[in-house]
Order: C-alpha cells, then structure tokens, then sequence
C-alpha cells in the first residue's frame, strides 16, 4: 500500500497546475485549458486525413469531483485528504477502484480521441505528458519512456496509455515495470 500511496502522491503533483499543495478549482481550470489544447492538437492530426469516430460530449467539472475531489463538488484537497480519499475507496473494494480508475482514464481518452486503437506520436505523447506536469518533466524521461513502450508494443495506442495510467494509480506490485511513475516519480 505504501508504493500505491507514493504513485497517488505523484499523481497529486500532476494535478495541482498552480503548485500551492492544494488540489482546487483553479487546478481544474488550468487542466481544461491543458485539455483543449491536447484535444485540439489530436484534432489537427485527424483533420490531415487520419480521421476517426467523433467524441463525446464531456463534462470535465463532472470528472473532477468524480476521480479528483471525491469527497464533494469542488472539495479543495491536500496531498493528505487524496490519498486518504484514494486509500479509502481501494481498501473498500480494490477491484471496485481499479474499476472506477478505468473509468476515469477511458473519459478523458473518450473525449480526447474516442478511437482507443488511434495510434500516438512521440509528439503527441511527450505532449500530454508534459502537460500533465505543465512543462516540469524530465524529457529524457519521456524519450526513455517512449522508447520502452514502442519496445514491448510496436506501436502506442491510445489503449496502452489509459492501461497505463490505470496501472499508475491501482496497482501495488512493485515488481512491474510502471513507465508513468518512470516519467513523474522522483
């Protein structure tokens, strides 16, 4: 549980845009921005002729307080109050966690891009890494990253990044290779 808590904490970090130690509406307006610009991005591709389904209408306040404040709408958290909040929900029922950890992940793809086979560039993966740590990440990290990814799959998919995020934050075995943590762990 303790691996877990760290990979939360590091999650933590991901989200809080302003660097204040308080995940809070304002992260989350920084997050939409960072979004659109990705989704936008994403749509340019498609626009050149690698076109896939439309996406879906989504509510990223509503996902927010779902998978981030958790404990109400807007709930301002502390690194404290979310792991806390995450630990809860995983002792209750962890394969009910790693469920909704699915479900989080799958939204924000399904509204970036809902074709979950689309294949990534390194561009567009250094790009959403980055954004999720608003610029502060190590590039060789992602560099490295991509590679191992590329390495053990052939290709990138959008699939293999939500698996990965969802292995990011609900899985305790040490032992797996764990390339978000690789990217944002310190």
């Amino acid at each position: 549980m303790e691996y877990l808590k760290k990979k939360w904490s590091v999650w933590f970090q991901t989200l809080g845009g302003d660097h204040d130690g308080v995940i809070s509406t304002k992260d989350m307006d920084i997050s939409t921005k960072k979004f659109a610009e990705i989704k936008k991005e994403l749509e340019s591709r498609d626009n050149l002729g690698d076109k896939g389904p439309e996406s879906g209408e989504f509510d990223i306040k509503k996902w927010w307080n779902d998978y981030i404040f958790r404990k109400g709408p807007e709930v301002k958290m502390t690194n404290n109050k979310f792991m806390n909040s995450l630990a809860e929900a995983y002792q209750k029922d962890n394969a009910a966690f790693r469920k909704e950890m699915e479900r989080c992940f799958e939204d924000i793809a399904n509204f970036l891009t809902p074709d979950m086979k689309r294949d990534i560039t390194e561009k567009e993966f250094a790009g959403g890494f980055k954004a999720f740590k608003f610029g502060q990440v190590d590039e060789g990290k992602i560099k490295k990253a991509y590679k191992l990814f590329m390495a053990a799959h052939e290709k990138i998919t959008v699939q293999l990044l939500v698996d990965a995020w969802v292995q990011f934050t609900a899985d305790v075995d040490q032992s797996k290779q764990d390339i978000v943590m690789e990217i944002y762990g310190n």
